[in-house]
């Protein structure tokens, strides 16, 4: 065995008591082995993707898949992109020492983009799979076009709907199975970069990018906070071998998928029309009441919701978060509430 000078780990201490701690002091991209190899290869195939790459969170790995991309390439951004895509471009040019053409589109607008793209110039298109906000799926096909139209690529941030939705099948019409995110969700080819943290899906504290396999190999070789950073610590990697190895994964979006429906449809009848697709994030705008004034309803009543200015509409938004794990109990208390809370009458 070689002596090991690479570890920063100055005084030899091991945090997690440890002999193999939770961290190994050593820059990403110098780990003469990854421990969560196998799992990238899984979350890959999820995504029909060549090859993955583990980051800490979907900021270091957006910052690697854009420090990466080919030279000179324009950036088309969505105009609604979560921030973090955004704190990802400016971070680009803090470390390239000159921030890279950003040309922002219309939301959700793939003619848009193809109109904005400068001519004779390659373009990486930037989006979200899912948006958060109106609960509308990106037009991933025709925004893969423009990408390789512009010789370039689409980078998809699909955070929001990693390892929940899937690929639709008669018995899985809502969330789909599989996991694999917006793009299976869609039917869209693979073929792009996908960046995701997993905290949501699989509650895992750590993210991965996915992609053709040469366009990963970048990523893991000259991915700057690869470089610059650690990896994903032990304890990451184990939460995320124990989501993938947990055998209930498609009983679970199966029951949240019920949920959802469920939700939706006590909606719909409360004249509070739910926004977008289907989605364990249940979300609307009102209509018979204000979503503001049903947020603080609900909170009377002992039910915590989410109450957002959605980023690619400007309004208020009532937001409900659902778990696979929300009891029979929980939802009737949920429907109880936001009857009461709508038409103002005590549940």
């Amino acid at each position: 065995m070689r002596d090991d000078f690479t570890s920063a780990h100055f005084l030899g201490l091991r945090p997690s008591g440890t002999p193999a701690g939770l961290t190994t002091g050593r820059p990403a991209a110098v780990e003469e082995t990854e421990a969560g190899r196998p799992l990238t290869r899984r979350l890959a195939r999820w995504h029909g993707a060549g090859d993955g790459v583990l980051a800490r969170t979907s900021l270091h790995a957006l910052i690697d898949v854009l420090s990466t991309r080919v030279p000179d390439a324009v950036i088309l951004l969505d105009e609604a992109v979560y921030p973090i895509g955004r704190w990802a471009v400016g971070a680009v040019g803090a470390v390239g020492g000159s921030g890279p053409e950003v040309v922002r589109f219309r939301h959700h607008d793939a003619d848009d983009a193809r109109r904005r793209a400068p001519r004779r110039r390659r373009a990486v298109v930037v989006t979200d799979g899912l948006c958060g906000s109106c609960l509308r799926p990106a037009p991933l096909g025709e925004l893969a076009d423009v990408a390789r139209r512009h010789d370039g690529e689409l980078v998809v941030d699909d955070t929001l709907a990693a390892g929940v939705l899937g690929r639709r099948t008669p018995t899985a019409p809502v969330l789909g199975s599989g996991g694999g995110g917006t793009a299976a969700w869609l039917g869209v080819e693979p073929g792009h970069v996908t960046v995701a943290s997993l905290a949501k899906g699989l509650s895992a504290p750590l993210a991965v990018v996915t992609g053709p396999g040469p366009r990963v190999a970048r990523v893991r070789a000259d991915g700057p906070t690869r470089v610059h950073a650690g990896p994903p610590t032990t304890a990451d990697v184990a939460a995320l071998r124990h989501a993938l190895d947990d055998p209930s994964l498609d009983d679970r979006r199966a029951r949240l998928a019920g949920h959802v429906v469920r939700v939706r449809s006590v909606l719909a009848d409360l004249r509070m029309r739910p926004l977008g697709v289907g989605f364990p994030l249940v979300a609307t705008e009102g209509g018979r009441r204000d979503p503001l004034e049903v947020h603080r309803a609900l909170a009377a009543s002992g039910i915590r919701s989410l109450a957002t200015t959605g980023r690619c509409t400007g309004r208020p938004t009532l937001s409900l978060c659902l778990r696979a794990d929300h009891g029979e109990a929980e939802m009737q208390r949920l429907e109880q509430a936001l009857a009461g809370a709508v038409t103002g009458r005590a549940a």
